[in-house]
């Protein structure tokens, strides 16, 4: 069954955070006043805060209806959700972060049409990613990947990319490093560790980066509502637990 993804037409918070949580621990301070920082094995987990999302911003129709088509989204996403039961595909709304290629407009993603040449019935075309990153191959948690730029900005360390894998899905991961060894190959440090192992060839998704995640509490998308206006709400949520 399908991982369903919490609706882009929700991406309209005023904040937002994404950190890794869980990735260190101290067992106390010496008697000197030193504090032993130690890394856990899974390197973390990702923690996610949409604050402040503005119910009715982006939703079709005008004013009310607006309202009223937001919060009914709203509504019928965190019954899907179930809790954190079920898990859900987050988008990390991190565009301006992306390492765009030079001298293409963000946002336009190249479309391409069926092998006959025609596009689909409403006109639309298959659209595909522009940045294009693809990696060798790399075992279950390691923290450095051999890629191969095809078409991409620079990168300078702090970007965030995706990774589709086999049997846990969407992952999510930051650049910590990027070492060059020509145009068109390097080699990057990034973390949490991966999820799964990869093969060569494997694409990274930088141009929307996401991540399966669930509810961090039952209560995570609790939605207090003032009849007759514009409303926003907060979620939060924790990384899926990769089994």
């Amino acid at each position: 069954m399908a991982v369903p993804y919490f609706p882009r037409a929700l991406l309209r918070e005023k904040s937002h955070s994404w950190n890794l949580g869980g990735h260190a621990a101290t067992p106390g301070t010496t008697a000197d006043s030193t504090a032993v920082v130690v890394r856990s094995d899974g390197g973390g987990y990702w923690i996610a805060t949409m604050s402040d999302v503005s119910l009715g911003a982006r939703a079709a129709g005008q004013g009310r209806q607006r309202q009223r088509n937001a919060t009914l989204l709203w509504r019928a996403v965190r019954q899907v959700a179930k809790g954190g039961a079920a898990p859900m595909v987050v988008w990390c709304n991190d565009a301006l972060m992306r390492p765009w290629p030079a001298g293409m407009a963000q946002g336009a993603l190249p479309s391409l049409p069926h092998s006959d040449s025609t596009p689909f019935g409403d006109g639309s075309e298959y659209e595909q990613a522009m940045i294009d990153i693809i990696c060798g191959a790399a075992a279950l948690r390691a923290t450095s990947l051999g890629i191969i730029i095809n078409r991409a900005g620079s990168l300078v360390g702090g970007e965030r990319f995706s990774i589709n894998h086999d049997t846990v899905g969407w992952r999510l991961y930051e650049i910590s490093t990027v070492v060059y060894s020509d145009a068109t190959h390097a080699t990057i440090g990034f973390n949490p560790p991966l999820r799964e192992d990869v093969v060569a060839g494997t694409a990274l998704e930088f141009d929307r980066p996401r991540c399966t995640m669930r509810l961090a509490t039952p209560g995570a998308m609790d939605l207090a509502e003032q009849p007759w206006t514009f409303n926003s709400a907060t979620v939060q949520f924790v990384e899926a637990t990769a089994t």
